[in-house]
């Protein structure tokens, strides 16, 4: 059974304009009642309800929305978590009160996860969240002061018509508020989003590609380590959870558009809360998207998400696909694109995080 579970909480109170993630906007009461009431029943259904999973990652939508009352049902309703697991939680800074981080702390949250996206308040408004800079400070704060024991900022770079300075006054802003963990990602403007429909253009590639490198080289100026391409932290505060999906390990997934990779077979739940609950209502799974993956591509999938990251084991030339791998990892290396360390590790160099997407696919 897998030691990792993801749990979608489908509800947002409005939709960003760059976010291509399910979410139901404009939910109430009502739904959400159904939905706490019903997981345990997918749980159950799926066999995860005696579950001792070792990392829980809360995520949506915006699972602070449910509201310290909420947030109690939903981890009173999940599986016990093993002895020393990591419970993440991402939360909009908007949502966070005391009582709400109180309630996290008691719950056994370790770490929360702030979608600051920005310190500058222009851009937040244009992004369409529905908080400003100052309540990005107040939640970590109140985070901080209920003893939830690790923080992490999300920032978004490369912000169309941004200017450079002030998303380098959103890194400092970040880092003042003494964050274990940050994430700077790239906007990406996706397929029916409303920045998409609104014919937004997103950063020309050396702008994005100037903005990340910022952002790494000034957070490690900070004494954060970029341990994935787009995650840097502090010492031993990297995201247990997603490390484990990085390094291809198996993890459950469950809620709306939520998905499993469970040995050869990955689930998608359909991205469709009315259809999930009724499905669980009728005492049925919700229906979801199957397929199973030979052992080669699954071998193959697993091996490229280990790229990701800051070291990765290389592949066994001993076997077929090992022996191709090596090949081409040689290849890579003589292009500048990949770095030995030593006793069989690899990294991507700085040229290589650029093309990382180039690099996977040759190694596939």
């Amino acid at each position: 059974m897998p030691a990792n579970l993801y749990v979608h909480v489908p509800f947002c109170a409005r939709k960003c304009r760059y976010c291509a993630f399910y979410s139901q906007a404009g939910a109430g009461a009502a739904d959400f009642a159904d939905y706490l009431r019903l997981l345990p029943r997918e749980l159950a259904l799926r066999g995860l309800a005696q579950a001792r999973p070792d990392t829980v990652y809360l995520g949506g939508g915006t699972p602070s929305l449910l509201g310290p009352d909420g947030l109690r049902a939903l981890f009173a309703a999940l599986p016990r978590p093993a002895p020393g697991a990591e419970l993440s939680v991402e939360l909009n800074p908007a949502d966070v009160t005391p009582d709400l981080a109180a309630a996290l702390r008691a719950c056994g949250v370790t770490r929360a996860s702030l979608g600051a996206q920005s310190f500058d308040p222009a851009t937040l408004a244009w992004l369409g969240r529905r908080h400003g800079p100052d309540a990005i400070a107040a939640a970590a704060r109140a985070l901080r002061a209920a003893g939830i024991p690790s923080l992490s900022l999300d920032l978004i770079a490369a912000i169309p018509g941004e200017p450079h300075a002030a998303f380098a006054a959103s890194l400092r802003a970040a880092v003042a508020l003494a964050p274990d963990h940050v994430s700077v990602y790239p906007l990406s403007v996706e397929p029916g989003t409303p920045l998409a429909r609104a014919g937004v253009a997103p950063a020309a590639d050396d702008d994005a590609l100037a903005a990340v490198a910022a952002a790494e080289a000034f957070l490690a100026s900070e004494g954060y380590a970029r341990y994935e391409l787009s995650n840097y932290a502090r010492p031993g505060a990297e995201c247990r959870h997603n490390l484990a999906v990085w390094r291809g390990e198996d993890y459950s997934g469950a809620g709306p558009a939520a998905h499993s990779r469970e040995g050869l077979a990955r689930r998608a739940n359909a991205p469709d809360f009315r259809g999930w609950r009724d499905a669980l209502e009728a005492g049925r799974l919700p229906p979801a998207a199957l397929e199973g993956l030979s052992p080669g591509d699954d071998e193959a999938e697993r091996f490229v998400l280990r790229v990701r990251l800051a070291r990765w084991r290389g592949p066994d030339p001993a076997t077929p696909a090992g022996g191709r791998r090596a090949a081409a990892l040689a290849g890579l290396a003589r292009n500048g694109l990949v770095r030995a360390l030593g006793g069989g590790e690899w990294t991507l160099t700085p040229r290589g995080r650029e093309v990382a997407d180039a690099v996977m696919a040759e190694l596939a």
